[in-house]
């Protein structure tokens, strides 16, 4: 009984052993896995040796040293000998700035490829600039300030409303001060910053004189464009003259919205540059898409045929037009622009001319019957002969001087008859014959009649 029992205690003994050990293995190997990720990024690193000097190749102690990659950085301070090591990933684009309360960069440093790497970052002394602008009226705001160091943008905005504008934080050093605002002449200065720089600058308005040509492209060369109307925002309109040209005063430094327009021609609109010389703008008008449509004859004998003919803006004859006749296609004109049309039938019919999205002013052509009828002749008795009549007859119409000069003569004829009948009533013919050489001839007539 005794000897099972010992049995029993061996193999427990030796069963928690092995429970031990498979523990020890478990931790062993969680902890290699932690530690792994740790070691492989460490070998990622690279340490780059960052040292600070200034315009006098003196290092700088107690520079705060930044170095940022994407969302990530990492910042130390110089030692006294000016010098910083920073550890960074390794092919990352890292950029570096400072941080010193006498001295600044205008930029970062970059560094493209991160690699274990010596640098040597320049600062200066820190600098401040106020820009004051006014005219002779005073103060100027909304006035645009560029600051420009090596071709680089330092620092850009608008004046306030007391006109001036402040950069807090500056390189000492050479600077390019540039200043425009529209309608005045734009300042470009060269200028020292050192330590707090205020300059004051003063700008005056201007204008200059532009020329605009208005020519119409459809011919070759172009032509001229007379009476056509400029519209210029701000400054007015003006008139072209016969050669298309006109002639502006516009202020400098401006974008102008410029609208150009004539009757029966496609307006234009541009935007004008305007800068502090003088200029010449040449702008193409053309007429608007028009269709004139024109017939031999407005009335037609039912039946037979008209000839159309459709022109266009410019009066030249246009090929491939459609005509419709009270809405029905009837054909389309040749290379002269013309079209033989029939009306058919005594009544009006509507023509129009239309050409894609063109369509011309209606034209009306009534066709009418042949109505034949023929006179007969009326003859009005006489004692002697008949008289010739007075109206002439219109379908001789070489005969018309002939019988002008009858129907004369014979109205004068009977204008005496009844003159001398009158005479004969009122004076006795015997005192008559006594006293007018002409007794004979009116007793005569009398014994005629």
């Amino acid at each position: 009984m005794a000897k099972e029992s010992h049995s029993y205690v061996v193999a427990t003994s030796v069963s928690n052993m092995n429970d031990r050990r498979l523990q020890l293995v478990v931790a062993v190997l969680i902890l290699f896995a932690a530690v792994s990720p740790v070691a492989a990024q460490e070998n990622n690193l690279t340490t780059i040796t960052i040292e600070v000097v200034d315009d006098e190749r003196d290092s700088v102690q107690g520079v705060t040293v930044t170095a940022e990659w994407g969302a990530n950085s990492v910042s130390a301070d110089t030692a006294s000998n000016g010098m910083v090591l920073l550890d960074v990933p390794r092919d990352e684009r890292i950029e570096i700035t400072i941080e010193h309360p006498d001295y600044v960069r205008n930029f970062p440093y970059v560094i493209d490829n991160a690699d274990q790497q010596r640098v040597e970052l320049d600062v200066s002394e820190r600098s401040s600039l106020s820009v004051g602008v006014d005219t002779n009226s005073g103060p100027i705001a909304n006035a645009r300030v560029t600051l420009i160091m090596d071709d680089r943008t330092v620092a850009n905005g608008n004046t306030s409303r007391d006109g001036t504008f402040s950069v807090e934080t500056l390189e000492a050093g050479e600077y390019t001060l540039t200043v425009e605002k529209p309608t005045y002449y734009t300042i470009n200065r060269t200028i020292e910053v050192d330590g707090e720089t205020n300059i004051n600058l003063n700008l005056n308005t201007g204008g200059v004189t532009t020329e605009f040509i208005i020519v119409d492209p459809h011919f070759s060369p172009p032509e001229s464009v007379a009476d056509a109307t400029i519209s210029i925002s701000g400054v007015g309109d003006v008139q072209t003259l016969g050669d298309g040209r006109a002639v502006a005063r516009i202020p400098i430094n401006t974008e102008v919205p410029v609208t150009v327009t004539k009757p029966e021609y496609t307006g234009i609109n541009r935007t004008l540059i305007v800068n502090e010389s003088g200029q010449t703008r040449t702008y193409e008008l053309t007429r608007q898409p028009r269709l004139n449509l024109t017939t031999a004859s407005d009335r037609i004998i039912a039946g037979e045929s008209v000839s159309v003919e459709v022109t266009n803006a410019y009066e030249e004859p246009v090929q491939g037009v459609t005509i419709t006749r009270n809405t029905e296609s009837v054909g389309q004109t040749n290379e002269n622009g013309e079209l033989t049309v029939t009306i058919p039938n005594a009544e009006s019919y509507e023509l129009i001319a239309r050409q894609e999205s063109v369509e011309s002013e209606p034209v009306f052509i009534r066709g009418v019957n042949v109505v034949g009828s023929t006179a007969e002749p009326t003859t009005t008795p006489t004692s002697t002969s008949s008289a010739p009549s007075l109206i002439p007859n219109i379908a001789n119409a070489g005969a018309l001087p002939i019988i002008g000069v009858i129907a004369t003569i014979s109205v004068i004829t009977a204008l005496i008859v009844a003159g001398i009948f009158t005479l004969r009533r009122w004076v006795p013919l015997s005192a008559f014959e006594s006293t007018h050489p002409s007794a004979v001839f009116a007793s005569n007539l009398r014994f005629t009649c």
